[in-house]
C-alpha cells in the first residue's frame, strides 16, 4: 500500500521549519517570526496554525500564559514523503530521470558529484 503524501503548503513549511528549529512556541512568537520572515499579518499566521492543527501537523498545550505549539511530524518524515511525492508526480518515479535533468541543467561541483557517486556506490553495496 502506498503511503499518503503529507503535502505541506509553502506557508505550512514556514511554520514547521520554525517549530522544528525550536519548540514549543507560543502563537505570539510564531506570529512575530512569520511577520519578520514572510510579512504575514497576525490573522494569516493564525489561519495557517488552525489549518495545520486540523491536518494533524501540529498541536498545542495550554501553557501558563498562552498556547504552546509543537510539531507532530518529524522533519525527516516530511522530507521523505514530499520527495517521494515529487518524484512520482514529476518524474513518474524515475530517480534516473530526475538526476539526468539536474545534471544537464546545472553545473554540479566536483565535490557534489563525488558525494552522489558515493551514495550510489553505498546503495549498490547494501543490495548485495
Amino acid at each position: 500500500m502506498e503511503e499518503k503524501a503529507i503535502g505541506l503548503s509553502n506557508s505550512e513549511w514556514h511554520i514547521m521549519e520554525n517549530l522544528w528549529e525550536s519548540s514549543p512556541k507560543t502563537a505570539t512568537q510564531l506570529i512575530k517570526a512569520m511577520e519578520e520572515e514572510t510579512g504575514w499579518a497576525k490573522s494569516t499566521t493564525k489561519t495557517v496554525l488552525k489549518r495545520m492543527e486540523q491536518k494533524g501537523c501540529i498541536a498545542y498545550k495550554e501553557g501558563t500564559k498562552a498556547r504552546e505549539y509543537y510539531p507532530l511530524l518529524k522533519r525527516e518524515e516530511v522530507v521523505e514523503s514530499e520527495t517521494s511525492s515529487f518524484l512520482n508526480r514529476i518524474y513518474n518515479g524515475s530517480l534516473g530521470l530526475l538526476v539526468n535533468t539536474l545534471v544537464k541543467k546545472q553545473d554540479i561541483p566536483d565535490e557534489e558529484m563525488e558525494e552522489l557517486y558515493n551514495i550510489i556506490k553505498e546503495a549498490r553495496e547494501q543490495k548485495k
